[in-house]
């Protein structure tokens, strides 16, 4: 089951990164272990907290928690990257947007650049100093 990060915070879904990260202050000044350490209860708001504040407070995060939520609102069954949605007597299955694997991309992409502009600048630079 998909915990609710925006609940744990108490926040509104269309929330703004400053209410998010206030509410999310709010809460550790409450609930943080240190501050109540009698409280086992306070210990698992502080630890539900955290871990709202890590997907909610980073954008990308954000938007595919969203999209990851919206997906289980429409019942459709998300296994890795994978959707599956039920249509009439066939069951389609499609890949999901992946944050991480674009980012991955594109890191990879550049990487690819530099070492091809780099292996051609030292191949330029060999055939000038034969010539």
């Amino acid at each position: 089951m998909l915990p609710d990060h925006y609940q744990a915070l108490g926040v509104r879904t269309d929330a703004s990164p400053e209410e998010i990260r206030a509410a999310y202050l709010r809460l550790m000044r409450e609930s943080h272990p240190d501050a109540r350490p009698d409280d086992p209860r306070a210990e698992q708001r502080a630890r539900q907290a955290n871990v709202a504040w890590e997907v909610l407070g980073d954008s990308a995060r954000r938007a595919a928690y969203d999209r990851l939520r919206t997906i289980r609102a429409a019942g459709e069954e998300v296994r890795g990257d994978r959707v599956s949605r039920r249509r009439g007597d066939a069951t389609v299955t499609t890949v999901a947007y992946n944050a991480e694997r674009e980012r991955y991309r594109q890191v990879v992409s550049r990487a690819s650049l530099r070492f091809g502009v780099g292996a051609f600048a030292a191949g330029l630079l060999f055939l000038v100093a034969l010539g």
